[in-house]
C-alpha cells in the first residue's frame, strides 16, 4: 500500500492463511497491486496453526474479508472445509483461494495450476517434471493433464520458471476472483522481485 494509505470502515479486506506465513511475499505483492490501481483494499498475511484452521475459515465471512489465499500446510485441508468447490479444486484436491460468497458461504478455487501454466507461458515440447507432492504439486499436475497440455509438450522444447513466476501468475488470478478486477501484471511481478 501507499505510505499515505488509511485502512478504514469501507476498506475491503484480503490475505493469506499459512503456518508459518511471515516469508509470504503475497501481502507486498498484493497490496501494490491495490495501491496502483487505486483501491481502498488491505492484504494481510495472517499466521494460522493446524489446529484452528477449520475456525479461522469461518472468521474470514464474519469478519467481512472478501477472500484469502492459503497456502502451507493448509491447501489440502482447505478443500475439505469449503461449502463448494471449483471442478479444478475438487480434481486437484487442494485450494489456494477462498472466496467468501455474499450468504458466507465459502468457495474453494485453484489458481496453482493454471498460474503455473501462465508462468510457463507457450509450453515447450518435452514432458514435465512437476517436483513435490503438497497442494500446488497436485494442482500443477492437473492443469497439466487437461485440453491436451501433455501432448503440446512433448511437441515443443523444454523450459524451466522459478517459483516467484509461479507465485505471480497464481496471484493475479487470485486478484482477479477476489476483486473482480485484472490484476496489473507488471507492479505484481516488480513487488514480488522487488
Amino acid at each position: 500500500m501507499a505510505a499515505d494509505a488509511r485502512i478504514a470502515g469501507g476498506t475491503r479486506l484480503a490475505g493469506v492463511i499459512g503456518w508459518p506465513v511471515a516469508h509470504s511475499r503475497s501481502p507486498q505483492m498484493h497490496n501494490a497491486a491495490y495501491a496502483a490501481l487505486g483501491m481502498d483494499w488491505a492484504y494481510v498475511a495472517m499466521p494460522v496453526e493446524p489446529g484452528r484452521l477449520e475456525a479461522a475459515l469461518r472468521g474470514i465471512a464474519a469478519l467481512g474479508f472478501a477472500g484469502v489465499n492459503v497456502t502451507i500446510p493448509h491447501k489440502q485441508g482447505v478443500a475439505a472445509l469449503c461449502d463448494e468447490l471449483s471442478p479444478e479444486a475438487r480434481r486437484a484436491g487442494s485450494v489456494n483461494t477462498v472466496l467468501v460468497q455474499p450468504d458466507g458461504r465459502l468457495r474453494g478455487e485453484t489458481t496453482d495450476g493454471g498460474g503455473m501454466l501462465d508462468a510457463i507461458g507457450e509450453l515447450p515440447a518435452g514432458g514435465a517434471l512437476v517436483i513435490g507432492a503438497g497442494g500446488s504439486a497436485r494442482a500443477a499436475v492437473v492443469a497439466l493433464a487437461g485440453t491436451g497440455l501433455v501432448l503440446a509438450a512433448r511437441a515443443a522444447g523444454v523450459r524451466a520458471v522459478d517459483g516467484l513466476d509461479v507465485l505471480v501468475g497464481q496471484g493475479a488470478r487470485a486478484f482477479a476472483l477476489i476483486t473482480g478486477r485484472d490484476a496489473p501484471l507488471g507492479v505484481m511481478r516488480k513487488a514480488v522481485r522487488g
